[in-house]
């Protein structure tokens, strides 16, 4: 059934259709979802922004946990399909580089991120939308070739499970959500001790530097001001510390322990470092 479904959509390739699921495709990078995710923490209310953040990151790691686990290699690879040449100007080719499958990246992290926008707007057109995006995003990466219909649907079902996971901690536990966010990075962090891939180090060390800052970005240096057009200053001064920590850390030597360090860092100057930021020029 998996090959059936994959090879119908490889029937339906033309030139229309490449840029309309090219587009889709594009909307479940995680580039776009980690500006997404930025400007959510940066410019909404405080407790929105950071559930957002910690969605996004958990999900992000565990993602990348069981790819390494379940090392499915992609229907491409397996020759299932042929993998449909990039010509559309909105899909990247970075998402085809790493040659695992299960679960699929885009879709789970997209429906992570509607889950958890769904739960707290609760609005039938959101959820409606959402969904629909949803749907658009998982038959793209199925139309491109890189992902098995069971890939997409194990995206779903762990997207949907942690964005709704945090959300009712959010909304039910807010007191312990700090507890559970270190007790997750702590189980990211074990498959470190049995040589992780590269990807994986990085997600970790988002991870638990989101751990580690968060709390302290919001007991010792939240801008506790009111939203107002003014906030959007905060978008430039957020890119600034982020980016600039980023390239500082570029400057580390070589080697999976530093990496950990460098995303470790980066998480902790997009969270505490940009707040710090908002603070000192009052926005």
């Amino acid at each position: 059934m998996d090959v059936t479904i994959l090879q119908w959509f490889e029937t339906i390739r033309c030139a229309g259709a490449t840029a309309f699921f090219g587009f889709f495709s594009f909307l479940g990078e995680g580039v776009l979802l980690a500006a997404a995710v930025a400007l959510f923490f940066w410019l909404a209310p405080t407790k929105t922004g950071e559930r957002f953040a910690v969605v996004a990151l958990s999900s992000l790691s565990l993602n990348a946990f069981l790819k390494c686990a379940v090392a499915r290699p992609r229907p491409y690879v397996a020759g299932d399909v042929s993998l449909l040449p990039v010509d559309s100007p909105f899909l990247s080719t970075t998402s085809l580089t790493a040659n695992v499958s299960f679960p699929s990246g885009h879709v789970q992290l997209t429906t992570s991120f509607l889950a958890a926008l769904s739960a707290r707007v609760r609005k039938i057109a959101v959820a409606a939308v959402s969904f629909l995006v949803l749907l658009l995003v998982a038959c793209s990466r199925m139309y491109f070739g890189v992902h098995y219909p069971s890939d997409v649907l194990a995206g779903f079902l762990l997207g949907v499970a942690v964005g709704l996971i945090w959300s009712f901690v959010y909304d039910r536990a807010y007191g312990a959500r700090y507890f559970a966010l270190c007790a997750c990075a702590l189980l990211a962090l074990a498959p470190l001790f049995f040589s992780a891939p590269h990807d994986y180090v990085k997600t970790a060390g988002l991870l638990s530097g989101a751990a580690v800052f968060l709390p302290v970005c919001d007991r010792l240096i939240r801008a506790r001001l009111p939203v107002s057009a003014r906030r959007l200053w905060r978008v430039p001064l957020g890119a600034a510390a982020t980016a600039g920590a980023f390239f500082l850390t570029r400057l580390f030597p070589a080697g999976e322990g530093f990496a950990l360090l460098s995303y470790f860092l980066t998480a902790g100057a997009a969270t505490a470092g940009a707040n710090a930021l908002f603070r000192l020029f009052r926005v």
